[in-house]
């Protein structure tokens, strides 16, 4: 990969969020975060991350994404923070778990302008999604999100996120068809069910094996197939749906046999316009393998894209023999 390709990029993941007000299953960044207001950056110091960023993309394409670990929406100045983005001509996404949401959240939203939002919902039956993201009335806030969005910023693209699990597995596609027949709703993007994120757990391939996580993997295969086997009839007939089908044959396929399921190619993550930059400032294309640098340090964000050290990451990535979450859900490719 020549240096000049390490910057064309088409995804920018922005971790702004470092508190959260849910527990989720899935996801293990709310016990014992080291993350303090102390140590993440400023939002002055994300709004120079953005106007870096608006000399290094194309507008048109690249989607900036302001995520966590945590709920972007706790952010003080997050508003603040969105027009400036928006202002340099910017394309901005939030994803959220719609629990801050109500009217005055949804008016600072439009003020904003703000044109992409994803809410995480895990399932229509309250009691399932509840207990996935660990906390009462999660379902209640979510759709009253939906609601205040819809109402307060009626040009805005709403999508919906979920991960696919054993808890949900029987209710993926009753939430299909609500998302394809709702008229606010843009798309269902969906994701398979990983290792919960942590700080403090190391990777491990065999993690659903664990007592602790059983419950999260979907261990019936009848179900399974016949689930994807449906989600495939739905891309086929049109439905909003964002994956494509290799993708959701590729679901399949890492749920029978998550041990055994590798990518031909490998992890496409190194070929990718995708950069993330985490709520301390640490800068990379999959943390997984390391970092590439800082943004606090003495090399702007063009800089850090063009060295040595981001050459040295890449060739990580590429020589990378782990069979993560990161080859099946984000930012997939077909073979």
């Amino acid at each position: 990969m020549k240096k000049t390709d390490n910057i064309k990029l088409t995804y920018c993941d922005l971790g702004i969020a470092y508190q959260c007000n849910f527990k989720c299953k899935t996801c293990e960044f709310w016990k014992n975060s080291p993350l303090n207001k102390d140590n993440v950056l400023s939002i002055e110091q994300w709004k120079n991350v953005l106007d870096q960023l608006s000399e290094l993309v194309d507008k048109q394409i690249c989607t900036i994404n302001l995520s966590g670990p945590g709920e972007p929406l706790l952010r003080d100045n997050i508003f603040d923070l969105i027009k400036h983005g928006r202002d340099l001509g910017l394309k901005i996404q939030i994803i959220s778990n719609g629990f801050c949401v109500n009217k005055q959240i949804a008016a600072d939203i439009a003020a904003s302008g703000l044109k992409f939002i994803s809410f995480s919902l895990d399932s229509l039956n309250p009691e399932t999604h509840n207990y996935l993201r660990g906390k009462d009335n999660a379902f209640e806030y979510v759709m009253r999100a939906i609601d205040n969005i819809s109402l307060a910023c009626p040009d805005i693209c709403i999508g919906i996120n979920t991960v696919i699990s054993k808890v949900n597995l029987n209710e993926i596609i009753e939430l299909t068809q609500w998302v394809e027949n709702d008229k606010r709703l843009a798309y269902i993007n969906f994701q398979a069910i990983a290792q919960p994120f942590s700080y403090h757990q190391a990777a491990d391939i065999e993690w659903f094996k664990k007592l602790e996580y059983q419950q999260l993997w979907p261990d019936d295969k009848k179900v399974i197939e016949q689930t994807i086997a449906q989600l495939i009839e739905f891309k086929q007939k049109g439905y909003k749906l964002s994956d494509d089908i290799s993708q959701l044959k590729v679901f399949k396929q890492y749920f029978l046999d998550p041990l055994t399921f590798i990518k031909k190619t490998r992890c496409n993550l190194a070929k990718v316009g995708v950069l993330n930059i985490d709520p301390a400032g640490n800068v990379s294309k999959c943390q997984m393998v390391g970092i590439i640098d800082n943004i606090k340090g003495e090399k702007n964000l063009k800089q850090i894209c063009l060295s040595e050290e981001a050459e040295k990451h890449i060739a990580l990535i590429n020589n990378c023999q782990r069979n993560c979450h990161l080859v099946v859900s984000c930012h997939f490719c077909s073979e």
